[in-house]
């Protein structure tokens, strides 16, 4: 009798491990559905929180789109229920350059003159070198 009891769990216990191992797979996900277990797509209802913050959700001929005002033309407003949504902001503009606010490169060329009187220095101060 105890052998039948042992043999049971672990047979349960494979089952288990099984059915945790491909709970996304569509016929493990179907049974707990239909057990009502929550599964990984499970989301919260997210309607009273939208229409609190002023969101519509708008479907038309180029998909869904979530707006704070009412909907454009050629498209309605549908329930808005369930899934998740994540709201950013614009990035922010890209600071102009120094050398657009100044008016020109932040570090002058050198005129022919000067490099190469930089150039006669350094191989005067290599050859005086001991």
């Amino acid at each position: 009798m105890s052998l039948r009891i042992v043999i049971a769990a672990v047979v349960a216990l494979g089952l288990a491990a099984a059915a945790w191992f491909y709970r996304g797979a569509a016929p493990v996900a179907n049974a707990m559905r239909a057990v009502v277990l929550p599964g990984e797509n499970s989301a919260p209802q997210t309607a009273p929180a939208l229409q609190a913050a002023g969101v519509h959700k708008c479907v038309g001929a180029h998909g869904t789109a979530y707006i704070d005002g009412p909907c454009p033309a050629g498209s309605h407003e549908v329930a808005a229920n369930g899934g998740t949504m994540t709201v950013t902001s614009f990035p922010k503009p890209v600071p102009a350059p120094a050398s657009s606010v100044l008016g020109g490169p932040l570090v002058k060329p050198m005129d022919p003159d000067e490099r190469d009187r930089l150039r006669d220095k350094a191989i005067e101060d290599a050859t005086n070198r001991r």
